[in-house]
């Protein structure tokens, strides 16, 4: 019965992503994670831990198989049960387990964004909640935060129906005061607001090879820049085309460069681009502002590498496992963050895989006023991947309280509003380009003046509260009663 409740489990949390999306299923599916553990040896604990974690991810991941075949994709997975399997080390019997759950997934969570290769923070529950009524919650306490207040709900519900009342009754009335919190947000006044046409020019042909036809995508996205600007009136604040929309160096083929400055002079509007930057023998993810006049302007050189995609660990192991590996030349990281200044905006790029940085995503939103995310999503057809990365970028601008532009070649390019609403979106795989008004923020959202503050008491205040004041109640007990055995004599 166990087993079979953790496989539920897996699959129902599985929907509270994209393309389902279905938010109320990550609570659910955690209820259902803790009654499968319940009082159960080691054994089983294992067990429930490993075909949950198998039913959650197989699913979830399926995407990065197809192009790349599966075996990648199921050792991706592994790695994540093998991370998720300290959840089965602490006996079930003890209450405290349940009550200290939430802390550790959250623990977990914040391992997994970490290690290994700097991190792989995919299927964080908090990146399901973007439509969950508490969702703003993450401009208090983070992803983690959200994260952590899924997990609270089950345990409440857990403890309830168990009928361990005042356990329950605390954490629900724990619950609640978080819950309150997120009614406390007070709507921040704009200071300005820009008008952007984002454009999603689209690729010749899904697939790994997709750079192989580079100048064909630049021109697609040329022209859908070119032809809707010829036929619409209103000129907007600046342009953003996503990444690897220039898969050739801009500053070393003159036909890329000229056709951009020539765009740019024409329209007499600014251009945010994604390019591939040749360096020594490697490459250079980067966002570039291509300015009306002068040409290129900021520069932000990707920081945050995707393993595997970017660069190659374990080169040689990687190369055994997929053939594909081989054909990957290192790109080289860059060191220092770059916003793109275009009139009162000040933009902050973040490029597809550093979506799952916690850090750097606070950093950059704390440097800028609109958030900028641009991604490329050929790699990936048709798969729910480009839905499941909509679905961050909404946690995102939610937490830094910022409007966003999620900008994809071939994916679902979107508007976000501060609140996680999308504004305006495109159909995956069809070349578009949409206008949309961004305002303009600069006050630093609770969680970014927090930092890693949040994250430290969501891990460490529930273990102090239950295990150290336990501790000294115990202490202080013994020492009154040796003053009173004491005063008695």
């Amino acid at each position: 019965m166990s087993v079979l409740l953790a496989f539920l489990s897996g699959i129902l949390l599985s929907g509270a992503f994209a393309p389902f999306a279905l938010w109320w299923l990550a609570p659910s599916a955690l209820l259902l994670l803790l009654f499968a553990f319940d009082g159960n040896g080691f054994k089983v604990r294992a067990l429930v831990v490993i075909v949950f974690s198998a039913s959650f991810f197989l699913p979830l991941l399926h995407w990065t198989s197809v192009y790349v075949g599966a075996l990648p994709w199921l050792l991706l997975v592994l790695l994540q049960v093998g991370l998720l399997f300290p959840l089965a080390l602490h006996p079930t019997t003890d209450p405290k387990f349940f009550i200290l759950f939430p802390s550790a997934w959250v623990c977990i969570e914040i391992l997994r964004t970490h290690f290994p290769f700097g991190g792989f923070g995919w299927g964080r529950v908090g990146f399901s909640q973007a439509n969950a009524p508490y969702s703003s919650f993450a401009s208090i306490a983070g992803v983690s935060g959200l994260s952590f207040l899924v997990a609270l709900v089950s345990v409440s519900l857990f403890l309830v129906i168990k009928k361990e009342f005042t356990l329950g009754l605390v954490t629900l009335f724990v619950v609640g005061i978080l819950f309150s919190t997120t009614l406390l947000r007070t709507p921040v006044d704009s200071e300005e607001v820009v008008t952007v046409l984002a454009v999603q020019g689209g690729v010749p042909k899904l697939g790994l090879d997709f750079n192989d036809r580079a100048h064909a995508v630049f021109s697609m996205h040329e022209k859908s820049t070119r032809s809707y600007l010829e036929s619409h009136s209103q000129k907007p604040s600046f342009i953003v085309w996503p990444e690897n929309s220039v898969d050739v160096d801009p500053f070393k083929d003159n036909f890329v460069r000229d056709s951009l400055n020539k765009l740019a002079d024409d329209f007499q509007v600014p251009i945010i681009i994604g390019a591939v930057l040749t360096k020594g023998n490697g490459y250079e993810n980067a966002s570039i502002a291509w300015l009306p006049g002068s040409g290129p302007s900021s520069i932000y050189v990707k920081k945050h590498l995707t393993p595997f995609g970017e660069y190659v660990p374990l080169r040689s192991l990687a190369e055994f496992v997929s053939p594909f590996a081989k054909g990957i030349i290192d790109f080289i990281p860059g060191t220092d963050l770059q916003t793109h200044v275009i009139g009162g905006a000040k933009i902050s790029p973040v490029i597809c895989y550093e979506l799952l940085d916690d850090q750097l995503n606070r950093a950059m939103a704390a440097r800028g006023n609109t958030l900028l995310i641009q991604t490329n999503s050929a790699t990936f057809g048709l798969t729910p991947e480009s839905a499941q990365e909509l679905e961050i970028s909404r946690i995102r601008a939610i937490e830094h309280q910022r409007f966003a532009i999620s900008i994809a070649t071939s994916g679902i390019s979107a508007a976000i509003d501060d609140q996680g609403r999308v504004l305006k979106a495109t159909a995956i795989n069809k070349p578009e380009a949409f206008l949309v008004n961004l305002p303009l923020q600069s006050p630093r959202s609770v969680s970014d003046s927090l930092g890693n503050s949040a994250e430290i008491l969501i891990v460490f205040l529930p273990l102090f509260l239950f295990l150290v004041i336990p501790f000294l109640y115990r202490v202080l007990l013994k020492r009154f009663s040796v003053v009173r055995k004491r005063s008695n004599q």
